[in-house]
């Protein structure tokens, strides 16, 4: 694209005491319009300026010339005109981070007119075997995205060359299984952290309620129904220790009941930060109201706070994690008779494809009883 600023004479004129001059620059909407800038106090310095700006213009057309434009620059653009303003801060941080690492080292130097499917596969072939399936794919979806971006509203291609490409598919892959804590595990994890540490109170949360780490941590006493036994979600604590107002996806705002266990320890707790308050000596504990908090501080708490849980899972179990508390909810409630779509529900999943892709162990023993059920309701005949 050819920059229309084709006279090397300035128009300037000086208004009360500045120097300003006139110049031709795109809007937001590309369009080429006359715009008039305070160059200066004096008429050298608004010349200097113009021509400053006359630079600067040029190299900016330069950088987004459809003929020029760069890999890496889209993903700029895609990240601040759109991701920016349309995504959570968690979606944000994962995206960013699967555009720093995986995408810019390999084509973000590349020249977008340059890019080919047959690269782009290329890259999602290399990919797919250093992560799991579900980080390739969404690998594929952020550049799909990106270069969709970049076809409209952008126009610097016309076609996508990500349109086509797929992750490869895990022919010998065997389904994800879901660690369950035994019964002696919970044992153990109730010895180690027990009433009064700072874990104790979020970690029953996730094993009487189901609910995950950072929804537990992002509890208020407002969620907390005591007469009812109900917890609201209604947001979620950021890794970084930020709340945020929108849990992990839409179905994960939901109401859901408790016991009489989970109840004794929140009313427990409640006693423990109302007393907590009255001797507290610097400042106010736990102004945000929040159900877990630090008991000596009334700090709140984050899931960076649990690495040490999950690393003495680890250690002491050979695996598991606060999660691990989730899928063991989730676990007992299905071998106790409740329903998928029941327990799909209460804890926020989004579709009951993804219970039943996590919990096909338990679902296994269903069939099982089914077959039971079969025999006794249609007996063989004699």
């Amino acid at each position: 694209m050819k920059n229309p600023n084709v006279k090397d004479v300035p128009h300037v004129r000086c208004r009360g005491k500045n120097w300003y001059f006139r110049i031709k620059k795109p809007n937001m909407y590309g369009e080429w319009i006359w715009t008039e800038i305070k160059g200066g106090s004096t008429k050298e310095e608004c010349i200097a300026s113009y021509y400053a700006t006359k630079e600067q213009i040029g190299q900016e057309v330069k950088v987004y010339n459809p003929d020029t434009i760069t890999v890496g620059k889209v993903f700029e653009v895609w990240f601040n005109e759109y991701v920016e303003l349309n995504t959570r801060p968690s979606t944000q941080k994962s995206y960013e981070g699967m555009v720093q690492k995986h995408i810019l080292p390999v084509i973000g130097n590349l020249k977008l007119k340059d890019v080919t499917p047959r690269a782009i596969q290329k890259l999602i072939n290399v990919k797919h075997t250093e992560l799991a399936r579900a980080s390739a794919t969404k690998l594929l979806t952020v550049l799909k995205q990106a270069m969709a971006y970049a076809v409209s509203p952008c126009c610097f291609i016309d076609v996508s060359p990500a349109t086509n490409i797929r992750v490869p598919r895990a022919i010998d892959a065997k389904p994800k299984k879901a660690h369950v804590f035994t019964l002696q595990e919970l044992a153990s994890i109730e010895k180690r952290f027990p009433p009064g540490h700072q874990y104790y109170v979020p970690l029953h949360i996730c094993l009487y309620a189901g609910l995950r780490i950072g929804e537990a941590l992002g509890l208020r006493w407002d969620d907390v129904n005591m007469e009812n036994q109900e917890l609201s979600i209604r947001g979620t604590m950021m890794e970084n220790g930020v709340w945020q107002d929108v849990p992990k996806t839409k179905s994960s705002f939901r109401t859901i009941p408790y016991g009489e266990k989970l109840q004794e320890i929140l009313k427990a707790e409640r006693e423990h930060q109302d007393s907590a308050r009255l001797t507290f000596k610097y400042g106010v504990y736990n102004p945000r109201n929040y159900v877990c908090c630090r008991p000596d501080s009334g700090y709140r708490m984050c899931g960076r706070d649990f690495r040490y849980f999950n690393e003495w899972c680890k250690e002491t179990f050979g695996e598991g994690s606060t999660h691990s508390l989730r899928h063991t909810h989730a676990t007992m409630l299905l071998e106790a008779g409740e329903s998928l779509e029941a327990v799909s529900k209460h804890l926020g999943h989004t579709t009951v494809i993804t219970t039943s892709k996590y919990y096909s162990h338990v679902t296994e023993k269903g069939k099982s009883q089914m077959k039971k059920t079969m025999d006794a309701v249609f007996p063989i005949s004699e």
